[in-house]
């Protein structure tokens, strides 16, 4: 009987070595054949930070270009559908932001099959995700888009400066006339934050509220995420609506803005979302090779580390440092991911209301 024990372990070691050989012998073909193909396209979110964290993979695979293009999907993504439909195929990996990609190049074809590119234990394992594993997939089918960003959305900031604390307290108080032509808001008629944040406002207080916000308060709507940022920082517009954290944060470490925070007054739900980072995986990808070992690596603890560190944006990733903490949910707490299909119908409903009631050009 002990011979038989003793047996059983060498066997399944030896299955365990030759499983571990294979999977290794498989990685290392796939290595090689992406090294041949020579690079891989990467479509990524707007800005320097983005470029600079989704092309860092070049430190891990020198030997493989990172042709990159960083560009909001609102505006890349009727060029990648005109490309599509002429049978044009420039794109390995889609990284960038939901619903919108989930509204056109989804149903378009254009998202291949995610999970069998990732599918490596120190990808998928549920103890390194907040969340499990699956609690990053952004589609229905949790198939084709995977968010591994995850930050509390700071749906109003306010630069405290210029505005009394006792004049708002409540989402209510930002209806008030004396903040008339002191409102920024990140364009909510046009895909990006704005919208988001127009969807979780929809959420906490009702259609209702934000007709009013629309056509009640006298708003200034910019798709400029640099210059609303620095209208909230010089207190042109002390109440920005959807700020860009990533792009108040150089004014604030030159010591401007300093009494700037985000404002949650009486919200009850809380929402979170990837913002930029959700990746998929282009179908008819033309360096498929490639693209398998962009994906592994932009999962893994290094890729993320860099995304985290470039972007200032929190990682899902419970092994990677959080540039956000006070941004990232709770163990166990409840929220709302604005940015996933199942919530499009919140989302089309307050694009709708936006471009109903908003009559700035």
């Amino acid at each position: 009987m002990r011979f038989a024990a003793q047996l059983s372990v060498l066997t399944a070691a030896f299955f365990l070595e030759i499983h571990g050989a294979s999977a290794a012998e498989d990685w290392n073909a796939i290595v090689a054949a992406a090294e041949r193909e020579g690079s891989v396209n990467v479509h990524g979110g707007p800005g320097s930070a983005q470029a600079q964290a989704l092309t860092s993979f070049k430190s891990a695979y020198p030997k493989i270009e990172v042709k990159f293009l960083g560009a909001a999907g609102r505006d890349s993504i009727p060029v990648i559908m005109r490309e599509r439909a002429a049978g044009v195929y420039q794109w390995d990996v889609y990284v960038g932001g939901t619903p919108s990609t989930l509204q056109t190049l989804k149903p378009a074809g254009a998202f291949a099959p995610l999970r069998p590119a990732i599918d490596w234990p120190e990808i998928t394992a549920d103890n390194l995700w907040f969340g499990g594993f699956d609690g990053g997939w952004m589609d229905n089918e949790k198939s084709t888009t995977f968010g591994f960003a995850l930050t509390m959305n700071p749906v109003v900031a306010v630069n405290w400066e210029f505005v009394s604390p006792d004049e708002l307290k409540t989402f209510a108080d930002i209806l008030n006339p004396r903040f008339a032509d002191k409102i920024v808001f990140d364009d909510p008629r046009r895909p990006g934050q704005g919208q988001v944040n127009a969807q979780a406002i929809l959420v906490n207080f009702g259609s209702d509220y934000l007709r009013d916000l629309f056509s009640k308060q006298k708003i200034v709507y910019s798709g400029n995420a640099r210059q609303a940022a620095e209208w909230l920082v010089r207190g042109r517009y002390p109440i920005s609506i959807a700020p860009a954290s990533d792009q108040i944060l150089p004014f604030r470490q030159q010591g401007l803005g300093q009494k700037i925070a985000v404002f949650n007054g009486d919200m009850k739900t809380a929402i979170a979302g990837p913002g930029f980072g959700t990746v998929s995986l282009m179908s008819n990808a033309p360096h498929p090779n490639a693209a398998r070992v962009y994906l592994r690596w932009l999962l893994s603890s290094a890729g993320q580390a860099a995304w985290s560190e470039n972007t200032k944006s929190n990682s899902r990733r419970l092994d990677v440092p959080k540039p956000q903490p006070d941004l990232y949910p709770s163990s166990g707490q409840t929220y709302v991911d604005p940015q996933s299909e199942k919530q499009i119908p919140a989302q089309i409903q307050a694009e709708a209301l936006a471009k109903e009631f908003i009559k700035a050009p």
